[in-house]
């Protein structure tokens, strides 16, 4: 909320309407990028702490594959329900597990349902999940019933579902560090703005402060951390509308039956 009510007096400098003083002149502009980098440091933060998270799930994606297919393939079905949780059932499960209360609403009472016909569908999902996991880790493998419950897990393992979720999840996270690196440039140079506006050339000279503006004087570091700011800024939006294309191109190309391509 900081950073979009600061976007206004940026917009109106672009429209040179800050040099009539309409919206509080250049102090305004000051002050509302001011407000605008101390909104966005902790997003800086959480964009650094976001990307290492999705590569380290995506990494467990990969390591949760291989065990997964070794508990099957095993004879200690107690390793396989050592590895099943929330997540991991998910990604087994064919097309993700999705309980009733997350299904779109088709009931003439817009999905409202009473308390006894919502107990009646958690009563559901609890039993075909319980006989799921119990068909996968306990079951006999010579019924009809546990083999296909097995196959579907091995499909997961083997069709490369868990693979292309691996692939989207490690982009998910390059792609936070490039956010990370175009606002960082949009936070250093709007910062140059601020920093030449309350201290002069000859008070800066000399000063590790001063360096801040890499060899240039006050003049030159206001302009060209402005334009930085404004080119980032601009360039984001295109390349956040432009990920769901990225991510298509970035997941496994499928080269044959049972078989993908990891590019």
């Amino acid at each position: 909320l900081a950073i979009g009510l600061s976007f206004f007096w940026l917009v109106c400098n672009s429209l040179h309407i800050t040099q009539t003083n309409w919206v509080g002149g250049l102090q305004a502009l000051i002050h509302a990028l001011t407000v605008m980098e101390i909104g966005l440091a902790p997003l800086l933060y959480y964009m650094l702490k976001d990307g290492a998270a999705h590569l380290v799930r995506s990494a467990s994606i990969l390591q949760f594959r291989d065990n997964f297919t070794k508990a099957l393939d095993g004879k200690k079905k107690n390793s396989a329900e050592q590895l099943l949780g929330y997540e991991t059932y998910c990604w087994i499960r064919e097309g993700g597990w999705s309980p009733f209360w997350e299904k779109p609403a088709t009931s003439p009472r817009a999905g409202k349902k009473t308390q006894m016909e919502e107990n009646a569908g958690l009563d559901r999902e609890i039993k075909q999940v319980r006989a799921f996991v119990e068909g996968l880790t306990h079951g006999d493998r010579r019924t009809t019933s546990v083999k296909a419950i097995v196959a579907e897990a091995k499909g997961a393992c083997e069709d490369g579902r868990l693979d292309e979720l691996s692939v989207e999840t490690r982009w998910h996270g390059y792609f936070e560090y490039i956010y990370f690196v175009l606002n960082f440039i949009a936070f250093y140079g709007y910062m140059l703005g601020i920093l030449t506006y309350y201290f002069d050339d000859d008070y800066l000279a000399g000063t590790y402060t001063g360096s801040l503006r890499l060899g240039y004087n006050n003049a030159s570091a206001d302009w060209g951390g402005n334009f930085a700011g404004d080119a980032m800024w601009t360039v984001e939006p295109v390349f956040i509308l432009s990920t769901p294309m990225l991510l298509g191109w970035a997941k496994p190309k499928k080269v044959a039956a049972g078989k993908t391509k990891i590019e």
